[in-house]
This record gives structure tokens, sequence and C-alpha cells, in this order.
């Protein structure tokens, strides 16, 4: 499943702005989780699980619900973890529920990092987490985020310098994030023309 990791952390050696790293006090599940949606979630995969059922059966086999706690796992795994880092950013995916909800290999995802389609951080342990924030609800990665970890990668910065990047403030942005900006102005093209254009001239800047 994707755990929650409890794994230490750090940010850029020398980012140009640093968000808070204060953990926020933890929600209670009442808090946390809306049980109407959960219902609902809950009803969703009993409906698919019955509808697979059935098919099944028309084949003359059976569905085997044996290893009920692995199949949850691996259910789980397509939510993001929280990670005990700046909240701008969290939550996160790990590697295992990234890979699990996009439905593609660890190496497919690895080639995504390298070529900077994907926001990836290091974790002080070696581990790379992927910051929620930039998938869209099918597991795209949203028009402008792209970009911008596009040209931020080019550049030889590190994941965390693009996440600060992307969710601090800026006049560029009229006093939003290039994230908010981006959902403010529902990823226009404009609005992704002109957050791909900061990206770029920042990360030229910052990797001179």
């Amino acid at each position: 499943m994707a755990r929650t990791t409890t794994r230490s952390t750090s940010g850029p050696a020398a980012a140009p702005t640093t968000a808070s790293t204060d953990q926020p006090t933890p929600a209670t599940a009442g808090e946390a989780v809306d049980a109407d949606s959960v219902d609902v979630l809950l009803a969703e995969v009993r409906r698919r699980v019955e509808e697979r059922a059935r098919g099944l059966v028309a084949q003359g086999r059976r569905l085997d619900l044996a290893q009920v706690e692995d199949l949850a796992d691996r259910m789980v795994a397509a939510l993001p973890t929280v990670h005990p880092l700046d909240q701008p950013l969290a939550p996160f995916y790990d590697t295992t529920g990234l890979v699990s909800w996009l439905g593609i290999s660890r190496q497919a995802l690895f080639d995504r990092v390298r070529r900077g389609t994907v926001l990836a951080c290091r974790t002080a342990d070696g581990h790379l987490v992927y910051p929620s924030l930039q998938f869209g609800r099918t597991g795209q990665v949203r028009p402008g985020v792209q970009e911008a970890v596009g040209a931020f990668t080019r550049a030889g910065l590190d994941g965390w310098v693009t996440g600060t990047w992307l969710t601090t403030p800026s006049e560029v942005f009229d006093g939003e994030s290039a994230v908010d900006y981006l959902v403010v102005h529902r990823s226009s093209a404009a609005a992704v023309a002109r957050v791909a254009s900061a990206a770029a001239a920042d990360a030229a800047r910052w990797a001179a």
C-alpha cells in the first residue's frame, strides 16, 4: 500500500525560498475522512467486484478473494500518503503507491522522473516521494506543472527546488503560487505559457 513513512527528509541545499517544515496537528479520523465519500467508494468497489465475479462465472470460473488483505493493500496503494515535510508539497505518493495507481513499472516511472515529466523529491535516506499536487484525477501531470518540472530538471535542479518554486507565492503570478495560478486560470493556454516562461527563466538563472 502507499505507506505513510517517517523517514527523515531534506530540502534543497540552497533553495531560493524555504517554506515551513512544521507538521500540522494530526487530524482525527472524523476530520480526515469524509464518511459519505468512503461509503460511496466502498459501494463502487462492491459493484465492480460483483460485476467482475459475474463475468468470471459466465466463463466457468470463480473469483478468489482469499487474499483479502493483499487486495486491500493494492487498492489503498492508489491513495497518496502524507509525508512529514513541507506541507505545501504534501501529501506525497511513495513509489509503490504511484506505480500502482498509474499502472506502470517502477522503471517507467523512474524514466519519467529522469526526463523531467514527473516531479520527484529525494529524501535524506535516498527514497523518492512524489507530490500529489502535480497530478490530475486520471494520473496525468497537470499542464504548466509538467513544463515547469521539465525546465528545472533540464537545468539540473533537484525536486525540492522545483517543489518550492511551484508552491511559493510570487508577484509573477499575481501573488499566487504557480500551482494556484494554474488552478485559478483553469490551466488555460495563456496561464500554462506564463508558468512555463517563468520557470525557464528562473531555472536558467538559478543554475548559472
